[in-house]
Protein backbone atom coordinates (compact mmCIF):
# COMPACT_ATOMS: atom_id res chain seq x y z
CA UNK A 1 0.00 0.00 0.00
CA UNK A 2 1.32 3.69 -1.04
CA UNK A 3 0.31 6.70 0.81
CA UNK A 4 0.79 10.10 -0.23
CA UNK A 5 0.67 13.07 1.73
CA UNK A 6 0.97 16.78 0.08
CA UNK A 7 0.21 20.00 0.46
CA UNK A 8 -1.41 21.48 -2.90
CA UNK A 9 -0.87 25.25 -1.34
CA UNK A 10 -4.22 27.31 -1.36
CA UNK A 11 -6.83 24.34 -2.99
CA UNK A 12 -4.81 24.10 -6.14
CA UNK A 13 -6.30 26.49 -8.26
CA UNK A 14 -5.33 27.63 -11.66
CA UNK A 15 -2.54 24.38 -11.35
CA UNK A 16 -5.04 21.42 -10.73
CA UNK A 17 -4.01 20.06 -13.82
CA UNK A 18 -0.17 20.10 -13.23
CA UNK A 19 -1.54 18.66 -9.47
CA UNK A 20 -3.70 15.83 -11.13
CA UNK A 21 -0.80 14.97 -13.08
CA UNK A 22 1.89 14.57 -10.47
CA UNK A 23 -0.57 12.58 -8.30
CA UNK A 24 -1.03 9.93 -11.36
CA UNK A 25 2.36 9.91 -11.38
CA UNK A 26 3.00 8.30 -7.78
CA UNK A 27 0.07 6.05 -8.18
CA UNK A 28 -1.05 6.08 -4.49
CA UNK A 29 -3.58 3.43 -2.66
CA UNK A 30 -4.31 6.60 -0.43
CA UNK A 31 -3.70 10.59 -0.37
CA UNK A 32 -3.59 12.95 2.28
CA UNK A 33 -4.05 16.20 0.54
CA UNK A 34 -3.45 19.07 2.92
CA UNK A 35 -4.99 23.33 2.48
CA UNK A 36 -7.65 21.36 -0.03
CA UNK A 37 -10.73 23.74 -0.27
CA UNK A 38 -14.10 23.60 -0.60
CA UNK A 39 -16.37 25.32 -3.65
CA UNK A 40 -15.15 25.05 -7.13
CA UNK A 41 -11.56 24.21 -6.29
CA UNK A 42 -13.33 21.45 -4.74
CA UNK A 43 -15.36 20.18 -6.54
CA UNK A 44 -13.33 20.07 -9.85
CA UNK A 45 -10.45 18.15 -7.76
CA UNK A 46 -12.62 15.83 -6.51
CA UNK A 47 -13.85 15.07 -10.45
CA UNK A 48 -10.13 14.69 -11.27
CA UNK A 49 -9.53 12.07 -7.92
CA UNK A 50 -12.42 10.02 -9.25
CA UNK A 51 -11.35 9.92 -12.75
CA UNK A 52 -7.68 8.32 -11.33
CA UNK A 53 -10.10 5.72 -9.67
CA UNK A 54 -10.07 7.59 -6.34
CA UNK A 55 -13.65 6.17 -6.02
CA UNK A 56 -13.83 7.25 -2.12
CA UNK A 57 -12.97 10.75 -1.04
CA UNK A 58 -13.95 11.85 2.58
CA UNK A 59 -16.65 13.80 2.48
CA UNK A 60 -15.54 16.46 5.47
CA UNK A 61 -15.68 19.93 3.67
CA UNK A 62 -13.83 22.67 4.97
CA UNK A 63 -16.35 26.36 5.18
CA UNK A 64 -15.71 28.90 2.99
CA UNK A 65 -11.87 29.45 1.48
CA UNK A 66 -10.61 27.68 4.85
CA UNK A 67 -7.98 24.95 4.27
CA UNK A 68 -8.88 21.54 5.39
CA UNK A 69 -7.51 17.72 4.66
CA UNK A 70 -8.63 15.52 1.75
CA UNK A 71 -8.10 11.69 2.18
CA UNK A 72 -9.35 10.05 -1.17
CA UNK A 73 -8.77 6.23 -1.03
CA UNK A 74 -9.03 3.53 -4.10
CA UNK A 75 -11.83 1.82 -1.66
CA UNK A 76 -13.85 2.80 1.39
CA UNK A 77 -12.10 3.12 4.21
CA UNK A 78 -13.76 1.02 7.38
CA UNK A 79 -14.61 4.13 9.32
CA UNK A 80 -14.42 8.17 8.83
CA UNK A 81 -14.31 10.87 11.37
CA UNK A 82 -12.96 13.62 12.79
CA UNK A 83 -9.88 13.66 15.22
CA UNK A 84 -11.38 15.75 17.43
CA UNK A 85 -14.13 18.30 17.45
CA UNK A 86 -12.63 20.51 20.35
CA UNK A 87 -10.52 22.99 18.31
CA UNK A 88 -11.46 25.90 16.11
CA UNK A 89 -11.23 23.84 12.59
CA UNK A 90 -11.82 20.01 13.24
CA UNK A 91 -11.98 19.83 9.41
CA UNK A 92 -7.81 20.03 9.71
CA UNK A 93 -7.62 16.73 11.00
CA UNK A 94 -9.28 13.75 10.16
CA UNK A 95 -9.13 9.68 10.92
CA UNK A 96 -9.44 6.55 8.60
CA UNK A 97 -9.13 2.93 8.56
CA UNK A 98 -7.63 1.28 5.75
CA UNK A 99 -6.74 -2.56 5.88
CA UNK A 100 -6.68 -2.37 10.04
CA UNK A 101 -4.52 0.59 10.18
CA UNK A 102 -6.00 3.84 11.47
CA UNK A 103 -4.31 6.93 9.26
CA UNK A 104 -4.95 10.44 10.83
CA UNK A 105 -4.74 12.29 7.91
CA UNK A 106 -2.99 16.46 9.22
CA UNK A 107 -3.03 19.61 8.39
CA UNK A 108 -1.51 22.03 11.68
CA UNK A 109 -2.12 26.02 11.76
CA UNK A 110 0.70 28.08 12.47
CA UNK A 111 2.66 29.04 15.68
CA UNK A 112 1.22 28.33 18.69
CA UNK A 113 -2.15 28.13 17.14
CA UNK A 114 -1.79 24.37 16.37
CA UNK A 115 -0.64 23.64 20.45
CA UNK A 116 -4.74 22.53 20.54
CA UNK A 117 -4.40 20.21 17.37
CA UNK A 118 -0.82 18.76 18.84
CA UNK A 119 -2.52 17.92 21.88
CA UNK A 120 -5.88 16.49 20.50
CA UNK A 121 -3.61 14.38 18.18
CA UNK A 122 -1.67 12.91 21.11
CA UNK A 123 -4.72 12.22 23.36
CA UNK A 124 -6.51 10.58 19.70
CA UNK A 125 -3.15 8.45 18.77
CA UNK A 126 -2.12 7.35 21.75
CA UNK A 127 -4.33 4.78 22.62
CA UNK A 128 -3.43 3.07 18.99
CA UNK A 129 0.31 3.06 19.80
CA UNK A 130 -0.32 -0.94 20.30
CA UNK A 131 -1.78 -1.24 17.26
CA UNK A 132 -1.34 -0.18 13.26
CA UNK A 133 -1.41 3.16 13.26
CA UNK A 134 -0.07 6.77 11.21
CA UNK A 135 -0.33 10.32 11.88
CA UNK A 136 0.43 11.68 8.31
CA UNK A 137 0.42 15.51 6.80
CA UNK A 138 1.66 18.61 7.33
CA UNK A 139 2.40 19.45 10.83
CA UNK A 140 3.82 22.87 10.35
CA UNK A 141 6.62 21.55 13.02
CA UNK A 142 10.26 20.57 12.52
CA UNK A 143 12.92 20.35 15.13
CA UNK A 144 15.70 22.95 15.67
CA UNK A 145 19.22 22.43 13.54
CA UNK A 146 17.75 19.31 12.25
CA UNK A 147 14.56 20.18 10.06
CA UNK A 148 15.52 23.51 10.21
CA UNK A 149 18.72 25.90 10.04
CA UNK A 150 17.98 27.73 13.07
CA UNK A 151 15.88 27.46 15.62
CA UNK A 152 12.35 29.04 14.94
CA UNK A 153 9.73 26.69 15.39
CA UNK A 154 9.12 26.91 19.15
CA UNK A 155 6.60 23.99 19.26
CA UNK A 156 9.04 21.55 18.02
CA UNK A 157 8.89 19.74 21.46
CA UNK A 158 5.43 18.14 20.42
CA UNK A 159 7.19 16.13 18.11
CA UNK A 160 9.18 14.18 21.35
CA UNK A 161 5.89 14.37 22.89
CA UNK A 162 3.91 12.36 19.99
CA UNK A 163 7.20 10.03 20.50
CA UNK A 164 6.78 9.49 23.49
CA UNK A 165 3.53 8.07 23.62
CA UNK A 166 4.81 5.33 21.15
CA UNK A 167 4.70 6.96 17.83
CA UNK A 168 8.40 7.13 15.74
CA UNK A 169 9.24 9.61 13.02
CA UNK A 170 9.44 7.32 10.52
CA UNK A 171 11.70 9.24 7.95
CA UNK A 172 13.90 10.65 10.55
CA UNK A 173 14.52 6.97 11.73
CA UNK A 174 15.17 6.15 8.37
CA UNK A 175 17.88 8.85 7.73
CA UNK A 176 19.39 9.97 11.40
CA UNK A 177 21.80 12.20 9.95
CA UNK A 178 19.32 13.19 6.68
CA UNK A 179 18.49 16.75 5.85
CA UNK A 180 15.59 17.23 3.64
CA UNK A 181 13.31 20.32 3.52
CA UNK A 182 9.55 19.72 2.45
CA UNK A 183 8.82 23.51 2.15
CA UNK A 184 11.03 26.58 1.83
CA UNK A 185 9.41 30.12 2.52
CA UNK A 186 9.96 32.82 0.44
CA UNK A 187 13.24 33.97 2.11
CA UNK A 188 14.91 30.34 0.91
CA UNK A 189 15.20 29.13 4.48
CA UNK A 190 13.90 25.60 4.34
CA UNK A 191 11.96 23.38 7.18
CA UNK A 192 10.70 19.72 6.81
CA UNK A 193 7.58 20.11 8.23
CA UNK A 194 5.46 17.31 6.68
CA UNK A 195 5.84 13.94 8.31
CA UNK A 196 4.78 10.82 8.73
CA UNK A 197 4.89 9.13 12.35
CA UNK A 198 4.24 5.44 13.15
CA UNK A 199 3.13 2.88 15.79
CA UNK A 200 6.09 0.22 16.25
CA UNK A 201 3.91 -2.38 14.66
CA UNK A 202 3.37 -0.24 11.32
CA UNK A 203 6.90 0.87 11.42
CA UNK A 204 8.28 -2.55 10.98
CA UNK A 205 6.11 -2.91 8.08
CA UNK A 206 7.25 0.56 5.96
CA UNK A 207 9.49 -0.13 3.12
CA UNK A 208 10.52 3.10 0.68
CA UNK A 209 9.71 6.32 2.74
CA UNK A 210 11.14 9.47 0.67
CA UNK A 211 10.30 13.28 -0.61
CA UNK A 212 9.40 13.87 -3.67
CA UNK A 213 10.90 17.58 -4.51
CA UNK A 214 10.43 17.46 -8.32
CA UNK A 215 6.89 19.18 -7.99
CA UNK A 216 8.25 21.85 -5.70
CA UNK A 217 10.66 22.52 -7.63
CA UNK A 218 8.74 23.52 -10.82
CA UNK A 219 6.22 25.21 -8.82
CA UNK A 220 3.06 22.93 -8.85
CA UNK A 221 3.03 23.81 -5.14
CA UNK A 222 5.18 25.63 -2.50
CA UNK A 223 5.77 21.75 -0.92
CA UNK A 224 6.98 18.54 -1.45
CA UNK A 225 4.96 15.33 -1.48
CA UNK A 226 5.95 12.72 1.13
CA UNK A 227 5.44 9.12 -0.23
CA UNK A 228 5.16 6.35 2.09
CA UNK A 229 4.96 2.28 1.31
CA UNK A 230 3.94 -0.17 3.51
CA UNK A 231 3.72 -3.63 3.10
CA UNK A 232 -0.23 -5.07 3.22
CA UNK A 233 -1.77 -7.01 5.56
CA UNK A 234 -2.71 -10.34 3.79
CA UNK A 235 -5.13 -11.26 6.32
CA UNK A 236 -7.12 -8.18 5.58
CA UNK A 237 -7.08 -8.77 1.66
CA UNK A 238 -8.24 -12.61 1.82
Amino acid sequence: MRLLTWNIRAGGGTRLPRIAEALAGHRADVLVLTEYRSGEAGTRLRAVLREQGYSWLSPVEPPGIRNGVLIAARRKPGSIAHVTEHVAEPWRMLTATFDRMRVFGIYMPNLKVKIPYWEALIEAAAPHAGRRALAIGDFNTCRAFVDEPGATDRTAPFMDKIEAVGFRDVWRDRFPEGREYSWYSHRGNGFRVDHAFASPGLARRIGEIRYSHAERAVGVSDHSALVVDIARDQAAIA
